[in-house]
């Protein structure tokens, strides 16, 4: 298995485990009966939620777009840090290292092109 097979699926293994572990408990907050806070929420935990959602949707696109869905990734949970640096906090962490470890491999990818290999249209396979 290549190098770039490795950082791949690292990254793919990992934003699947996110995006399994926010979104079981996004959708719990939605569709369960404990959903009420216990404070009126404020603009900045308006802001907290779509970050985070448009991270996870980042990380699901950069299965098949890595530079895009990483970028998207990556600019998000920076903006959700600004507002609220304690984001960053393990696991929030895993969303950022995530998110390099697909830039990582789409550079490896974008080198390769520059020592003579082509670039392939492909779908996300197992062989990767």
């Amino acid at each position: 298995m290549s190098s770039v097979a490795v950082v791949r699926w690292s990254a793919r293994i990992l934003s699947g485990l996110i995006v399994l572990f926010f979104g079981f408990f996004l959708v719990a907050h939605l569709i369960g009966d404990q959903g009420q806070a216990s404070r009126p929420l404020s603009s900045s935990d308006y802001v907290i939620l779509a970050t985070l959602v448009v991270s996870l949707v980042g990380l699901l696109l950069a299965w098949k777009w890595e530079l895009a869905g990483a970028a998207i990734a990556l600019i998000a949970i920076l903006v959700c840090a600004v507002v609220n640096w304690r984001v960053l906090v393990f696991p929030g962490t895993l969303i950022p290292i995530t998110s390099v470890l697909y830039f990582i491999s789409w550079w490896i990818d974008y080198s390769n092109l520059g020592r003579g290999n082509t670039i392939q249209i492909r779908s996300p396979t197992l062989a990767d």
